[in-house]
């Protein structure tokens, strides 16, 4: 995954919904199975730092954008209100939907994007890690 962003969310599903449909995203009836091993290391990951997610139902959710560009969703519920989301992408473009979530009310607590930049002397690409 290109990458990676953790909100606090506390609002009820619907309310959660909406607010994803405002900033661009819709559900799909896509396969999630193939990105459940990579949802569940980031969760391993988390719970390390923010054990109470362990305690809460986690809601899987395959959404994609108009231009059809695919995100999974990981929301950690608990008494009908979703208190945490996670949201993956293998593009670059959660940072517009991390900034547009962000106005929708949701508290931006981690985002990690994974940079390809190409040389231009050896056509080669390396990485870099933005925190």
């Amino acid at each position: 995954m290109r990458s990676i962003a953790l909100f606090r969310v506390r609002r009820d599903y619907g309310v959660t919904a909406l607010d994803m449909r405002i900033s661009g995203l819709r559900e799909t009836d896509a396969e999630l199975s193939r990105h459940a091993g990579e949802l569940n290391a980031i969760q391993e990951e988390l719970a390390g730092v923010m054990p109470k997610l362990k305690d809460m139902y986690a809601l899987d959710l395959v959404l994609e954008d108009s231009l059809r560009r695919r995100y999974i969703a990981r929301l950690y519920t608990h008494g009908g209100i979703v208190h945490y989301a996670l949201l993956i992408s293998p593009h670059g473009t959660l940072r517009k939907v991390a900034k547009r979530l962000a106005q929708q009310g949701w508290e931006l607590l981690v985002f990690i994007e994974r940079l390809v930049r190409a040389s231009a002397a050896s056509g080669a690409g390396s990485e870099s890690a933005r925190y």
